[in-house]
């Protein structure tokens, strides 16, 4: 079963570009089915659902996720449940972070704390919890509204790929270095379809897939990543399709419900 299974914000950015202010995201809610994946294939296993929301602030956006699986255990089933909650600013140089698991209703894990970045585009996660921790932030690190407003930018502009470091703070690690490639959407996907009701927020919009292999920074992108997602993405920041892997097991999973959130009135 994939291990790290919580979907990111969805994409990433190039080290040492700075984020792609002008690109703004549409606030919405959205609701996914969930699949597992066996070496990139459906296969029987664990179900269930992601739930996603990004809220627009006058200072910047909120999200909110949360994944919940059930999968086999013997004769019943086991529910587990991944929630992170994030705030971070519209110049991309603050973030709040907290993420909770929990298995069969007890919390197995819980990492909270906040991440600045100076104007030379490095900096420093303080954690909470566990208290008193702290982690390096390389110059270029970026956070996830802030990478995903830049990689829309790179695959507009036509590039088909790039390195990146990523900072999501579920772990007390440094950032994670990020192999991304941008194509087009598969033949297999290109029938993907807005959930009834919320076409407004897909009319003349652009879909953007992409492949991201996620390293150690120490590894430099070299051998095996640990993790690995693709996805299919507006260019409005809303994800249609995504999956997530992990050695040989991981998830897919697809939008079935989406509506929009209101923006705020900031003057």
């Amino acid at each position: 079963m994939l291990k790290r299974t919580l979907p990111l914000i969805s994409a990433l950015a190039a080290v040492g570009v700075a984020p792609a202010l002008g690109q703004d995201f549409a606030p919405h809610r959205a609701v996914y089915a969930v699949t597992s994946l066996e070496r990139g294939k459906p296969a029987a296993g664990s179900t269930g659902t992601y739930a996603y929301e990004l809220r627009q602030t006058c200072d910047g956006y909120v999200v909110n996720q949360r994944l919940r699986l059930e999968s086999a255990v013997g004769r019943g089933t086991v529910a587990s449940e991944q929630q992170s909650q994030m705030t971070e600013s519209r110049d991309g140089k603050k973030l709040r972070f907290e993420h909770r698991n929990t298995a069969a209703g007890r919390k197995t894990n819980q990492i909270k704390g906040e991440a600045l970045l100076g104007d030379d585009g490095a900096g420093e996660a303080r954690f909470t919890e566990p208290e008193g921790q702290t982690v390096a932030l390389l110059r270029g690190t970026l956070f996830p509204v802030a990478i995903a407003r830049e990689t829309i930018r790179q695959a507009k502009a036509g590039e088909s790929g790039f390195d990146a470091l990523f900072f999501f703070g579920d772990k007390v690690k440094p950032p994670q270095s990020v192999n991304v490639l941008i194509g087009r959407v598969p033949r297999r996907l290109a029938d993907l379809k807005i959930p009834e009701g919320a076409e407004q927020l897909a009319d003349g919009r652009t879909p953007i897939y992409y492949r991201a292999g996620f390293f150690d920074v120490a590894s430099k992108g070299q051998g095996e990543p640990a993790f690995e997602m693709s996805s299919v993405t507006l260019d409005n920041g809303i994800e249609l399709y995504g999956t997530r892997e992990e050695s040989d097991g991981g998830i897919e999973y697809r939008i079935t419900r989406l509506e929009p959130l209101p923006r705020p009135d900031c003057k």
